[in-house]
């Protein structure tokens, strides 16, 4: 018996259909791009021909920190949005040395932060 309400899909179409590949899902959020506008950023040329572009976003890679405290320590940096700690030891063999000198390092941290007044 044949089904009437049927037609027969030719297997190159098949084969065709079969091929296509998704391009990956990405939870990117949307960038509205400007026409003429420079944008710095990176892409990637997936297995199925399709080009993923992802433009850079301002301040994930600050470059205007400014060291506001300069300790024994431990440097902190200020920028329009964000604060970076940065602290610094002697490499030892005494864990109880480095335990305290970090210890040290912590609490005037804390201090100069409260003196900043951010």
């Amino acid at each position: 018996m044949k089904d009437e309400g049927k037609q027969p899909v030719k297997t190159d179409e098949v084969k065709k259909l079969a091929g296509i590949e998704m391009p990956d899902y990405s939870t990117d959020e949307r960038f509205d791009l400007e026409v003429g506008v420079t944008y710095e950023g990176s892409f990637r040329i997936q297995n199925n021909g399709c080009i993923h572009v992802r433009p850079y976003k301002r301040g994930t890679k600050p470059g205007n920190l400014k060291k506001a405290i300069d300790g024994d320590n431990h440097a902190i940096f200020l920028s329009k949005h964000l604060v970076r700690i940065v602290m610094t030891f002697q490499r030892t063999t005494d864990l109880e040395a480095l335990k305290r000198a970090y210890r040290d390092a912590v609490q005037n941290c804390f201090v100069d932060l409260n003196d900043l007044h951010l």
